[in-house]
């Protein structure tokens, strides 16, 4: 009798809470088909990360189900039916039973790499599954990491294809705030809708107007919960303590300080800071939050000597946020990728320089702390275009010092404006053979940019080259450096705060469509071509 060996099969396992299950994970899911043989989607009961658990199970398990149909792709009941905590050794030892003999790959988003090692049970895990690292803008894996990963014994393979830069934590922030839906297919938002799903932060939100924040301060409050996320998942800190913190930290901006006098110890807080103690006042009282997050809310504005991580991403989200628009914050946001420290030195030494004259103790324990623990540090200077050296080279920020004063700040220009740039930048990938260049009016529709630009090149050579020639006229006409890269052999996107730049190859941009998540139909104009 001859026996047919069994051919091995390559298994993509793609856990996660899928709180909710977005355009982002569909795109994952559809990449994933390409490369393996089976994809298994394995939507969590509780993930151990998220200890403030997730939406019901039962509801985001049907929504998987719904959404992905494709044949070689199954969704499992693994984790949701164990109704208790999920731990991925757990979760891969089962079906590595099941599969035995198939090579299992988990599938985690780049912004994991540098707490991999901080997993249940890793080195039980490791043995188990090869990681399949999807690269996901701004978390892109540095070769440091990469190295420390594979002395430890960890297996990592880099995926081909990058994730949508989409964020669960952002859509529950969008749903709080009550912002148009960007980035859940129809059927995930109408149950959000039905069954008051994805939404744990609406009631801090709600805070905002008891408290009669004006419009203004709510798009504020808004901004800085993005930041917080995004910083809280770049440097490993809690996000969803960074969020509640973030949306409360100004709840008290309209209040009337004399009814607070009584009740809350305003020692060493000038009277322009005076709600941030008020705030942690009312957060305790309202909400009951801990006392870290009571913390971060209460020193925001003015810093404090030995702060907790959490403290530092409230305070630097305050300042960076996108709708910030100070000569000195595109600098600050650079800082956020190199050194949070040197961050909290920078936006501190600024504010101090700004301030009253009226003493603040906490500023100034803060910036003495913050000199002390920058000492013998050098203030950089944004670095110049990325120059190609290789594909990991370009997977790595490049952070080039070439500056030695420690005070020494680059200048900008602010005097071209956003509809300006975007017209610039649209004449120049025109000039340079770039196609298909489209640009998506977004004043008043959103406050991540007020204009994306969209553009094919031919190959990503031309990728790569239209992206230097976009740098260089922008320095060169408006002295304007992009506060962000993020750069893949197949698109590059630019952030200029008010102008956010994307150059695909044609295979990519059709792939991604990422139009469909900025345009209405109304607010897209064919640069060159028929409106």
């Amino acid at each position: 009798m001859t026996v047919v060996k069994k051919k091995t099969q390559k298994i993509a396992l793609f856990g996660g809470s899928f709180d909710p299950p977005h355009f982002g994970h569909l795109d994952i899911v559809k990449n994933l088909e390409s490369a393996f043989g089976r994809v298994i989607v394995i939507p969590a009961y509780i993930s151990p990360f998220k200890a403030s658990g997730a939406s019901d199970e039962k509801v985001r398990y049907n929504l998987c189900k719904k959404l992905f149909t494709s044949a070689k792709t199954e969704v499992s009941r693994v984790e949701i039916s164990k109704k208790d905590v999920s731990y991925s050794v757990d979760t891969a030892a089962y079906f590595a039973k099941k599969f035995k003999g198939d090579k299992l790959f988990w599938v985690i988003g780049s912004e994991e790499l540098t707490r991999l090692t901080e997993w249940h049970e890793i080195d039980a895990l490791k043995k188990l599954v090869t990681f399949f690292v999807v690269p996901r803008p701004g978390y892109n894996p540095s070769g440091e990491v990469l190295q420390s990963l594979k002395k430890r014994g960890i297996k990592v393979k880099i995926a081909a294809f990058s994730g949508v830069n989409i964020s669960s934590t952002e859509i529950r922030i969008d749903l709080a705030f009550g912002k148009e839906n960007r980035f859940l297919p129809d059927i995930v938002k109408k149950a959000a809708d039905k069954y008051g799903l994805f939404n744990p932060y609406r009631k801090y939100v709600n805070a905002l107007y008891k408290y009669n924040s004006t419009d203004k301060r709510i798009t504020h409050s808004y901004g800085v919960a993005l930041c917080g996320a995004y910083l809280a998942k770049l440097y490993g800190g809690n996000v969803n303590d960074a969020v509640i913190a973030c949306i409360l930290h100004d709840v008290a901006k309209s209040v009337n300080v004399a009814d607070y006098k009584n009740k809350v110890d305003l020692r060493g807080f000038p009277e322009p800071t005076v709600h941030s103690p008020i705030g942690a006042y009312i957060a305790k009282r309202d909400f009951n939050v801990s006392d870290e997050i009571a913390h971060a809310i209460k020193v925001h504005t003015t810093g404090d000597a030995d702060m907790s991580l959490l403290d530092e991403i409230v305070y630097l989200a305050d300042k960076t946020e996108v709708g910030r628009n100070y000569n000195e914050v595109f600098y600050f946001r650079y800082l956020l990728t190199v050194d949070r420290e040197l961050a909290m030195y920078a936006a501190l030494n600024a504010v101090h320089d700004f301030r009253d004259t009226e003493p603040c103790d906490y500023g100034d324990r803060a910036l003495e702390y913050y000199a002390r623990v920058c000492a013998g540090k050098t203030l950089p200077a944004m670095p110049p275009r990325k120059v190609d050296a290789g594909e990991e080279e370009q997977k790595e920020e490049v952070r080039e010092e070439v500056r030695e004063s420690e005070h020494k700040k680059p200048a900008f220009k602010r005097n071209a404006s956003s509809t300006e740039i975007a017209e610039a930048v649209a004449k120049e990938l025109d000039l340079h053979k770039g196609h298909d260049i489209d640009i998506i009016d977004l004043e008043g529709k959103t406050i991540v940019a007020d204009y994306f630009i969209i553009a094919s090149a031919s190959s990503s050579t031309a990728v790569k080259a239209l992206y230097g020639y976009v740098e260089d006229m922008l320095t060169e006409k408006f002295g304007l450096d992009p506060s962000k890269r993020d750069i893949d052999r197949e698109w590059v996107a630019l952030d200029y705060g008010s102008v956010i730049v994307h150059i695909f190859t044609d295979k990519t941009r059709e792939f991604y469509n990422i139009e469909r998540l900025w345009s209405d139909g109304t607010n897209v104009r064919r640069f060159g071509g028929v409106d």
